[in-house]
């Protein structure tokens, strides 16, 4: 690993993970986790004329990629002796809760979730499935980082962050490993981005490994935080990020992820919501893949922006599936 500056006096050396620290993070999660399949999709490649590949981590455990980097954290908080009585505490829109609550009860430890009060019922029900304790907490991600703080002076719990950690982004790059095991001349990744700690793992762990490789941002247009810091060359915070693609809806992106963006990621795409929901609805209908909007944002923006992918193997990673079916849908 290697540290970063930090910007306040008083503030820790910040460290991003390097290759050794995901391949230590794939072997340490192995026996929990799914290994997700990478399938083709030939309509989405007859459109710009390149090689599609899903990367499906809409089929993960706990319906997302989040369930990579949550039991990582949660090894090696165990591993550290730092999770007492109180359990481990998160903030989060849903994946994430879901990623922490499932990871808790693996290890046989409690677990706490403040989410959002608009919070996707599907998302709700499966960490309070899990075992975890829901506490509605304000609408931004602001607002849940400040009340995980609040809670975990009173309680004693340990805070798993959602994106900017080192362990967080070691465990979501595992998912690049698999990537590149599966397809050995991967030419593009194309990767949805929240807080970016998915963006983060990906992009050391594959340029890492095959340094020709494009690593691109997927957001969305309402939520391009990303976008906005790369373009002025510092972290720049958006006021709403109203979008459909709920696991997106960050203000800012996170220090060690927007240094890990800056070193590694090409480019941002972004999509509009009715992209977003038309790619939604190509994956269910051509791939048979139920992904939420958030999963969906890399094929809206490769829809979008993909003819300059023409005749390469392009992987579109669904980061997940936790979507709301309409009321009587089966």
């Amino acid at each position: 690993m290697r540290p970063l500056p930090s910007a306040r006096k008083v503030a820790p050396v910040l460290f991003l993970p390097d290759l050794d620290a995901i391949q230590e993070a794939h072997a340490r999660i192995k026996p929990f986790v799914h290994r997700t399949p990478l399938l083709t999709s030939r309509f989405l490649g007859e459109i710009h004329g390149a090689r599609v590949y899903l990367k499906a981590e809409s089929l993960q455990r706990g319906g997302s990629f989040k369930i990579r980097g949550a039991l990582n954290a949660l090894l090696l908080a165990q591993g550290r002796r730092e999770i007492g009585p109180a359990g481990v505490l998160t903030y989060s829109s849903g994946n994430h809760g879901q990623a922490v609550a499932l990871a808790a009860k693996i290890l046989g430890c409690l677990a706490t979730v403040l989410v959002p009060e608009d919070i996707a019922g599907v998302k709700r029900s499966a960490i309070e499935g899990y075992g975890g304790k829901v506490v509605l907490c304000g609408l931004t991600s602001e607002d849940r980082h400040r009340g995980a703080l609040r809670l975990a002076r009173e309680t004693g719990a340990k805070i798993i962050p959602p994106y900017d950690d080192p362990d967080i982004i070691a465990g979501q790059g595992t998912a690049s490993l698999e990537i590149l095991e599966d397809l050995e001349e991967a030419h593009a990744v194309i990767v949805p981005v929240g807080g970016g700690g998915l963006i983060a793992g990906i992009s050391i762990g594959v340029k890492a490994i095959r340094p020709s490789a494009d690593v691109i941002a997927a957001e969305p247009e309402a939520a391009n935080d990303l976008a906005l810091s790369l373009a002025q060359g510092r972290r720049v915070s958006i006021p709403q990020p109203n979008t459909v693609a709920d696991g997106l809806r960050a203000l800012t992106p996170g220090e060690l992820t927007f240094e890990a963006a800056k070193r590694h990621v090409k480019e941002v795409w972004c999509a509009t919501d009715s992209e977003i929901l038309a790619a939604q609805r190509t994956l269910l209908e051509r791939a048979k893949l139920l992904v939420e909007p958030s999963g969906a944002v890399p094929a809206a923006a490769y829809v979008r922006h993909g003819a300059k992918l023409r005749g390469q193997n392009v992987v579109l990673l669904l980061s997940g599936g936790n979507a709301d079916l309409p009321a009587g849908c089966i």
